[in-house]
């Protein structure tokens, strides 16, 4: 309770939501979903379902596939928004393109990969997990794909 009022007496409110917070982590979080869940359609499409019978493992592994491609390629965003986010100097004036300079700056390109295995160790897993209940969910309500809808109509 300590902190909250200090924080609060210090630096008011914006303190709770730093430089960058939410419109920097949507700059990363948007471009995730969007490769994690495209790449997990077309697996899922060209590999999960050529299988006869549901199979919890093609649907983790696909999960955990397309988790660790989104991780991966979204990166970058995710250093700049550590950075922004962290960012008590200063130093970025919560600018995205002055942080991105900085990063490059630093260390070239390699610099907008740092903590990647560890992020990959945490989304590989979490993906591969939450694509086997999301499986689990669809076969339960009985949700099929409109494709699938489809060809059972024209049947």
């Amino acid at each position: 309770l300590d902190a909250v009022t200090s924080m609060i007496r210090n630096e008011g409110f914006q303190s709770f939501f730093p430089t960058g917070g939410v419109s920097i982590q949507m700059v990363r979080d948007i471009p995730y979903a969007i490769f994690t869940l495209l790449s997990y359609e077309y697996l899922r499409d060209n590999w999960v379902n050529k299988s006869d019978k549901p199979s919890p493992w093609r649907d983790m592994a696909a999960g955990a596939m397309a988790g660790g491609l989104g991780s991966y390629l979204t990166n970058p965003m995710d250093v700049i928004k550590t950075r922004l986010q962290t960012d008590t100097m200063g130093l970025y004036g919560g600018s995205i393109m002055e942080c991105a300079r900085a990063t490059f700056a630093e260390g070239g390109f390699r610099a907008f990969l740092r903590g990647s295995v560890p992020r990959l160790m945490h989304k590989i897993p979490a993906n591969g997990a939450f694509f086997v209940f999301y499986e689990l969910f669809r076969r339960l309500l009985h949700v099929e794909d409109t494709k699938q809808s489809k060809t059972k109509e024209e049947k």
